[in-house]
């Protein structure tokens, strides 16, 4: 059903990009360029037959295919089988209530207005060829509803719905152009008269222009679409979506350089011809249909992997698979570097191309200089590039199934314990009962290099063992869920180990991360993450006793702190509703967690605090500034807080972006 429903979409993009690429040729290329030079009138009715012909064979596909997409759509919407769908009415549902639905019947209205053009266009003239060719466009980029772009949401759905509307018209108007321009060089070719052969010169002087326009248009839509559904290096190469749409790119580069050699080379040479009728001419003609149909037929497969993209999820959406064994940690990379190779990157783009159209247009010579060019940069990117490579494996751009939360942390704590604590130890600093018996030492699970290693990273060690066998996998004993459960508590806890290293002052550069937890306040269930979104976060860690002082302090500094955006958590580590003294109830910000986050806070309060611990968050969660009791500077004053929450909310933090999908 997936192999039908993929020849069914290729079949009908291709009639739609078809229908509206005749229309677009007659009104921009044919009818300007036969008026100017009057060429004989049998021969013009030829042409146009066979444009209306193309025409109507391309409605008549594009209505049939249309028809069976929503037959499949039916069935694989009700779930039943393709009789039983078609005889509950299920199709008149799908008409009416979906999206999908109300475009096909967009786009079935245009095509009978279509219809009504073709039949009527012999008698009238003008008005009706552009009346025709606005239906066809419109059909055309109607098909961005029934894709990816219409399930963005938010204004990114909005540019990423326009960017697919101008790829699709884009699209209509070079692919579509190059049978009805092969068709008028052929007619051309075939007459050899003076008249034609201006004709077929103006003819693709008009096309060029139009064809350079296109693509441009088709760059800027495929660039932004490309951005949206794979927009970064692991989905590309890492998913089969990446995958087919890397295949698609390397035709459409194909046929730019086919499309280069028609117009830096032939269409010079055709227009800058001696005469009308000499044989360079004709053998010019001759070789631009043909490349006009090679165009077309890579074209095809284009359009054939646009069929099956429409039936896979987007790369962003699904996990990639690293294929390589090694990575670029730009972490890595100094600033210098990040110069260097950004001017080196801009270089070997422009090299690239100015050797590509120096072959389409014949000068090897300079071809092998900007050939040259490209080399050399490369060479010369090479030497930076190699510090940051580092070793990688399948799973390193994965991402967590299970979030980085309370609860997570509690069941990977106690796979841990089963499992690691062995040889990692119960404080993970490599230390455990069998440590001094392997050839290796197990690695410090506390130190700051394990956040040098992605989350993916760790799920494949923990998976798959390392170190040639001495740290053993844990595939058959784990699933994936629960690998994951690992990989939250070791990075939470090395998180904890680091911020016990962060004093008063505000950390700028990457700081750890405290995990989301659940709280209730007033009756009320909310989440770190939830509160993180209005601003910073004072999260205030206690045990007995009672910080009441500093709790009232902050009570009566409550809305000067609000003020600045700053708003305070307090958590009892050890206690549940705690009182102030005299039996008052604490302040609302004091609030009740569950065991699991009380485990999970631990890791981030100081084993000697003094009773308390408070942390400064930024908008990220992120660990920016740390005060406890028993240091000689004490806790912060709200003045101090103030402050230190004006500078935090300067600081930039990695908002999700359109990469960020749930999976």
């Amino acid at each position: 059903m997936e192999g039908f429903l993929i020849a069914e979409r290729f079949v009908h993009f291709t009639a739609a990009i078809l229908l509206t690429g005749v229309f677009a040729f007659e009104r921009f290329v044919a009818d300007p360029a036969i008026r100017q030079f009057g060429a004989e009138s049998a021969s013009e009715t030829r042409l146009r037959r066979r444009l209306d012909w193309l025409a109507w064979t391309s409605l008549a596909l594009a209505v049939g295919s249309g028809a069976v997409w929503l037959v499949m759509v039916t069935a694989g919407m009700s779930g039943k089988p393709l009789g039983a769908a078609l005889s509950q009415g299920t199709v008149r549902i799908v008409l009416t209530r979906t999206q999908f639905g109300e475009d096909w019947l967009l786009r079935f209205a245009l095509a009978v207005l279509l219809a009504f053009c073709l039949l009527v266009r012999q008698q009238l003239s003008g008005a009706i060829g552009w009346t025709a060719l606005f239906l066809a466009a419109a059909m055309l980029v109607s098909l961005a509803w029934a894709g990816h772009g219409a399930a963005t949401p938010g204004s990114a759905g909005d540019l990423h719905l326009a960017a697919d509307f101008l790829h699709l018209l884009a699209a209509g108007l070079w692919l579509g152009t190059l049978p009805p321009f092969a068709l008028l060089l052929t007619e051309a070719r075939r007459i050899g008269d003076a008249n034609w052969a201006a004709v077929a010169r103006r003819a693709t002087r008009r096309y060029s222009a139009l064809a350079v326009a296109s693509v441009t248009v088709l760059l800027v839509g495929g660039l932004v679409n490309t951005w949206f559904l794979a927009g970064n290096v692991p989905a590309l190469v890492g998913t089969e979506y990446g995958r087919l749409l890397l295949a698609k790119i390397g035709i459409f580069i194909a046929m730019l350089i086919v499309a280069a050699v028609n117009l830096l080379r032939l269409s010079p040479r055709l227009a800058t011809a001696a005469d009308g009728i000499g044989n360079v001419v004709w053998r010019t003609v001759a070789r631009l249909r043909r490349n006009a149909l090679t165009e077309g037929a890579l074209g095809l497969g284009v359009l054939a992997i646009v069929g099956a993209l429409g039936t896979l999820p987007p790369g962003l959406h699904t996990e990639p698979g690293w294929p390589f064994p090694f990575r670029l940690d730009a972490a890595a990379l100094t600033v210098g570097s990040r110069i260097l190779l950004a001017i080196l990157g801009v270089t070997v783009c422009i090299c690239a191309i100015a050797a590509a159209a120096s072959a389409a247009a014949g000068r090897y010579r300079r071809m092998a200089g900007f050939g040259a060019g490209l080399a050399l940069c490369l060479a010369v990117g090479w030497m930076p590039l190699w510090p940051a490579i580092d070793r990688a494996y399948p799973t390193s751009y994965y991402t967590p199934a299970e979030p980085y939360a309370a609860a997570s942390i509690v069941r990977g704590a106690s796979h841990y314990d089963e499992h690691c604590t062995l040889c990692h130890g119960p404080t993970g600093e490599g230390d455990g009962p069998a440590s001094a018996s392997l050839p290796i030492r197990p690695a410090d699970l506390t130190e700051p290099h394990l956040f040098a290693h992605s989350p993916g990273d760790l799920f494949w060690w923990i998976g798959h063992g390392m170190d040639e066998g001495v740290m053993p996998g844990f595939a058959d004993e784990l699933n994936p869920n629960q690998r994951w459960d690992v990989v939250n508590f070791i990075r939470a806890r090395a998180a904890g180990v680091l911020a016990g290293e962060i004093g008063p002052e505000v950390v700028t550069a990457a700081a750890p991360q405290v995990p989301d937890f659940t709280f209730e306040a007033g009756g009320v269930q909310y989440t770190l993450r939830q509160m993180l979104e209005t601003g910073p976060v004072l999260l205030l860690l206690f045990g007995p006793p009672v910080p009441t002082a500093r709790l009232q302090q902050l009570a009566a500094a409550r809305p000067r702190l609000t003020d600045v955006g700053l708003r305070v958590l307090a958590v009892g580590l050890d206690a549940s509703a705690p009182e102030t003294s005299g039996g008052a109830r604490a302040p609302l910000f004091v609030v009740g967690v569950s065991s699991e986050v009380t485990f999970s806070l631990a890791l981030f309060r100081a084993t000697e605090d003094g009773a308390e611990t408070e942390l400064l968050l930024d908008r990220g969660g992120n660990v920016r500034a740390r005060w406890t009791s028993s240091t000689p500077e004490g806790l912060a004053a709200p003045g101090s807080l103030i402050t230190a929450a004006e500078r935090i909310s300067r600081i930039p933090v990695a908002a999700p972006g359109h990469a960020s999908h749930p999976h």
